[in-house]
């Protein structure tokens, strides 16, 4: 069956809808996302801990922490993605656990209808906190790990290079670490390798760029792909759908 994923973004906020029997590799998110299986199950991965996800349950990822996704039939899901400002009014939390059970879904669904219609982004962030409160660790003597400022760095490096090809010899190179201890620091930091989150970067350099270029091979030139069809197929594993139906069920307000 096809996948299909409809996509609904204003300002800081971006909501997924899908219907999917895809099978998403290990991957990171600069924002904070919470979402919910509405239909079938899935298997999450998130920082190692596992979870076979069914309704009416919810995943918590915050922001730079691996998740994957693994199932061999259909499953409905939706997802809300905070993102930028709103983000970082949350990047303090600590959160005790990656999975709730709700009573059911009618809540979440209820959430992203009414923000589609006052797209209020501050109510449906203060909404969500409050759905899942009781995963959020109120211990005032829990301290924020301070971030790696080396791992930033490389992160740095890796975005403004994304449309270059990628050299992990390079790269260590580049900051005087040997691959072992960079790949090490970086997964421990990110969820992800360096590799991965290179991917990425170049994922959101294709999802901005493929409504203003002229055909997926000049988008594939620009990237320093061998050519459309390896665009093409880098989209599909990475999101689960193609660049045109991507392009074809976004909504931006």
């Amino acid at each position: 069956m096809k996948n299909i994923i409809k996509f609904y973004e204003k300002g800081s906020v971006e909501i997924l809808y899908g219907e999917s029997s895809h099978c998403f590799p290990l991957h990171s998110h600069e924002c904070f996302c919470v979402g919910a299986i509405t239909k079938g199950s899935a298997l999450f991965t998130i920082n190692n801990s596992k979870c076979l996800l069914k309704e009416p349950m919810l995943f918590i990822l915050p922001s730079n922490t691996g998740i994957s996704i693994t199932t061999n039939s259909q499953y409905n899901y939706i997802t809300i993605c905070f993102k930028n400002e709103l983000k970082k009014q949350i990047e303090n939390l600590h959160f005790n656990k990656y999975f709730l059970t709700l009573q059911s879904n009618d809540e979440i669904l209820t959430l992203c209808d009414t923000f589609r219609e006052n797209n209020d982004e501050i109510q449906l962030l203060t909404s969500i906190l409050k759905l899942i409160n009781n995963t959020i660790t109120n211990n005032s003597l829990i301290e924020k790990n301070q971030p790696n400022e080396t791992v930033l760095s490389i992160c740095e490096y890796i975005k403004k290079n994304a449309t270059e090809n990628f050299d992990l010899d390079t790269l260590a190179k580049s900051f005087y670490l040997s691959k072992f201890h960079l790949i090490r620091i970086f997964k421990k930091e990110m969820g992800v390798t360096p590799y991965q989150y290179y991917i990425q970067s170049k994922m959101r350099v294709i999802r901005k760029e493929v409504f203003d270029v002229k055909s997926e091979t000049d988008l594939a030139v620009n990237l320093n792909l061998s050519d459309s069809s390896h665009l093409c197929k880098i989209f599909k594993r990475q999101m689960g759908i193609s660049i045109q139906d991507y392009k074809k069920n976004l909504v931006r307000k």
